[in-house]
């Protein structure tokens, strides 16, 4: 009688128990491994951020009040030898849909010149620089943008043409030529074009309203971001038009964390998922070592040794939690590599994909957990005396 055997016969004694603790593990594994990727995927983003060192400049009360169009050469006046700064682009909020849809797209205007220099992560090509150039309704969309929209209607590829209407007064509805899909991380959803196209549109309705809502500044460094994002502050500070400026990451955590703090509520559904399958895996072997106290001094008494009873409790504790994990980690992996989650709302995620370390953590945390609910139950059935045993349940 092999200790494998052993082991099998025990899981096959009560299996509703065995299935129910199975699935106990399975869930929270699952739902831990696609909570920590999705911070894994926000950390990576934030990563590639830092490195394109963009600093956001806004209107300090709100980002809805918009700055002068000047505003852009007054920040360029700062570095006029061009030795901190690239470029300096021009936003405006659009906040286009598709007609008689009601998801709203993070549709932004940008100024033609700078765009391509200060979003190089777009990675436009000299021919769709040209054509971004020529094109007045010229457009650069986000791969998952296309991707959501590209199943339901025509034109979201390149040299496909798209209307959109916007969701913000005057409600214009402006047809847009696509130049490039954008397949950047963090470019995944939204949607740039022309803004010189937006206020010739805005001049035909009859409104004169070039400002922007911000200005993005592409600096050559670190140093260079931190020193101009304090002189920029310094130059409008006391002015109808005070400022804001930012980094990117801190501009786009302000959204983030108006959904919530998504990375802190993952981190701690993650802690939950480990307190509960503590909790489960403990009982069970708490319960199964308290039926099996005959069997165990059985066991002893038929010359098995204390340490081979102690590996059979702990192992068994071990299996069922790997089994669980795997049971929730594999379904979980197949179903997001399967079926992506490419519209993430304004999180900069074109698709939410298992992260390998998620799935290593969560293999390692279930046989940690698995240890620490079999050890005491092992080390109880370890110091197990065969008579007192014996006595007890019979």
């Amino acid at each position: 009688m092999t200790i494998a055997y052993v082991m099998m016969q025990n899981l096959r004694r009560n299996r509703t128990r065995t299935a129910l603790t199975i699935i106990a593990f399975a869930l929270p594994m699952a739902i831990f491994v696609a909570a920590i990727s999705l911070v894994v995927a926000l950390i990576e983003i934030n990563a590639i951020s830092a490195r394109e060192l963009r600093l956001g400049v806004h209107h300090k009360t709100t980002l809805v009040n918009p700055l002068p169009e000047g505003t852009r050469r007054k920040i360029e006046a700062l570095d006029p030898g061009g030795k901190r700064l690239t470029a300096v682009c021009g936003m405006r909020w659009f906040g286009g849909k598709i007609p008689n849809e009601s998801g709203t797209i993070q549709s932004l205007a940008a100024d033609a010149d700078t765009f391509p220099r200060v979003y190089s992560d777009a990675e436009l090509t000299p021919a769709e620089i040209e054509a971004w150039n020529r094109d007045r309704a010229a457009a650069v969309v986000g791969a998952g943008v296309a991707e959501t929209y590209g199943s339901k209607y025509s034109g979201w590829k390149p040299g496909g043409r798209v209307v959109l209407k916007s969701t913000v007064p005057p409600y214009l509805e402006l047809e847009f030529h696509i130049v490039k899909v954008m397949q950047a991380k963090g470019q995944a959803n939204v949607f740039y074009f022309r803004r010189d196209y937006l206020t010739e549109s805005f001049k035909t309705a009859g409104i004169d309203s070039p400002d922007c809502n911000i200005f993005w500044v592409k600096c050559n460094d670190a140093a260079s971001l931190a020193a101009l994002q304090r002189e920029i502050d310094q130059t409008f500070a006391n002015s109808p038009n005070e400022t804001k400026s930012e980094d990117e990451n801190t501009f786009r955590a302000g959204f983030t964390q108006a959904l919530g703090n998504l990375p802190g509520l993952m981190r701690a559904m993650a802690i939950v998922v480990v307190v509960i399958i503590a909790l489960v895996a403990g009982n069970t072997m708490m319960m199964s070592f308290r039926e099996r106290t005959r069997e165990l001094a059985v066991f002893k008494a038929i010359g098995f040794q204390s340490w081979r009873i102690f590996f059979v409790v702990l192992t068994e504790s071990l299996l069922l939690a790997l089994l669980g994990a795997l049971i929730g980690i594999v379904p979980t992996t197949l179903f997001l590599l399967s079926f992506p989650i490419r519209r993430m709302g304004y999180l900069p995620i074109s698709a939410l994909t298992v992260s390998p370390w998620a799935v290593v953590i969560s293999v390692v945390i279930a046989l940690i957990v698995g240890f620490a609910a079999g050890l005491w139950p092992a080390y109880q059935a370890l110091r197990l005396k065969t008579v007192d045993a014996l006595r007890r349940v019979g």
